[in-house]
């Protein structure tokens, strides 16, 4: 896009968002901005947006993401004043971005979602969304991005112990062709190449280029039937300064929202690549991808990482939640990440869940999800789509 184009397009923003006070005519609006799809600010009527309204921003950009049917995300202030947040979609319902007002909420007049239905505003919206889209088709992976005849991707959906919300948790899993079981056991000798020093993430970018050309064509199932996919992440992907930029450009080629991503990072890597571990966190956040710390046990070296939003999921040490039911020091090291999980408004996971015992006594203490070949098998992503990404919302019962 050309200087020149660049900046009739920010001209025509800002008209429309001076526009939106006599769209929504009888509400006071005490400020107004327009976001992307990552939640950056492209326009705002005052110099007033803190952290609080950027973090507001991706909890409702992460909601409209996972509810399509959704139309405003509500948040009371102090003073009788709110926050609403309006969805920017295009006509096939591929959010764009969002619009923020805070407002005097006596002067609302009715239901907020009401608003969005009304037709001088519906139009802003719509304008909105032609502005903000890129203009491009989604593209094919160029032909390294292909796992080839010997791999195969797989998922294993995350079974919730507490039902909640309707979004499914899915983790996408590497797995070999050859002869044996490949629900159960990952190539070995592929991982440990993609952990070696010289590695720089070449494995990585053909599983994410797999999965968005997978997620690409599925756009219409996955707008009905919300889901996230996690894919583990490797010493070499994580070392590469440039692999969450080159994640966010596949997911912007295909028209896909970073919301549906996650990135996997072992504790033990994070201890091991400390600092990279940190600037791969904060370019996930930035990027609007979510962040799984797997074989977590709440060592001292990554707490610093809790404090980032992006990192959404805890996944316990599978050795923790083996050992639980009879060791008391392990025992309460998973209550301790579960209730952690709580305070920093993340969700934690149980893996090498068997029984029926430990179901139970993980659900008492608040562990959202489980994690178990027994409970929820891989399968070939490829049969995802068939089974309507397994139906309905499933629970480890």
């Amino acid at each position: 896009m050309s200087e020149a184009e660049t900046e009739s397009k920010s001209l025509a923003i800002e008209q429309l968002g001076k526009s939106i006070p006599a769209a929504l005519e009888g509400i006071e609006i005490h400020g107004t901005s327009i976001h992307d799809a990552t939640g950056e600010t492209v326009w705002m009527s005052t110099s007033m947006l803190g952290p609080d309204d950027y973090a507001l921003m991706l909890d409702a950009l992460d909601c409209f993401a996972l509810e399509p049917l959704r139309s405003v995300y509500e948040r009371d202030l102090e003073s009788g004043r709110g926050k609403l947040i309006f969805p920017i979609r295009d006509p096939r319902g591929m959010g764009r971005g969002a619009v923020m007002l805070e407002i005097n909420r006596r002067t609302l007049g009715g239901r907020a979602s009401e608003k969005a239905l009304k037709p001088a505003f519906a139009v802003v919206l719509k304008r909105l969304a032609m502005c903000l889209a890129d203009g491009k088709q989604p593209q094919e992976p160029s032909a390294h991005e292909t796992l080839g005849k010997s791999l195969t991707l797989y998922v294993q959906q995350l079974l919730k112990l507490r039902s909640s919300g309707r979004t499914r948790r899915y983790e996408v899993l590497l797995r070999s062709n050859d002869e044996g079981d490949p629900s159960i056991e990952a190539p070995k000798a592929v991982l440990d190449r993609a952990d070696a020093d010289e590695a720089k993430g070449e494995l990585d970018r053909r599983i994410l280029g797999e999965l968005c050309r997978w997620l690409a064509r599925h756009h219409d199932e996955l707008e009905k039937d919300p889901a996230t996919f996690s894919i583990n992440l490797s010493a070499g992907a994580l070392r590469d300064g440039k692999f969450v930029e080159y994640a966010l450009e596949l997911l912007r080629k295909a028209r896909l929202s970073p919301r549906l991503l996650g990135f996997e990072i072992r504790e033990s890597l994070c201890r091991r690549y400390p600092a990279e571990a940190e600037s791969f966190v904060k370019a996930a956040e930035k990027a609007g991808c979510q962040v799984v710390l797997d074989d977590f046990t709440f060592h001292s070296d990554v707490l610093p990482l809790l404090r980032y939003r992006a990192v959404r999921l805890l996944k316990i040490d599978a050795q923790l939640t083996v050992k639980a039911l009879s060791d008391k020091v392990a025992q309460a090291q998973v209550v301790a990440i579960s209730q952690a999980s709580k305070v920093l408004g993340a969700h934690c996971v149980a893996k090498r869940i068997e029984s029926a015992v430990a179901r139970q006594w993980l659900s008492a203490i608040g562990v959202d999800f489980a994690q178990g070949f027994l409970l929820e098998g891989p399968l070939p992503l490829k049969e995802l789509a068939s089974l309507k990404l397994r139906g309905s919302e499933r629970t480890a019962s």
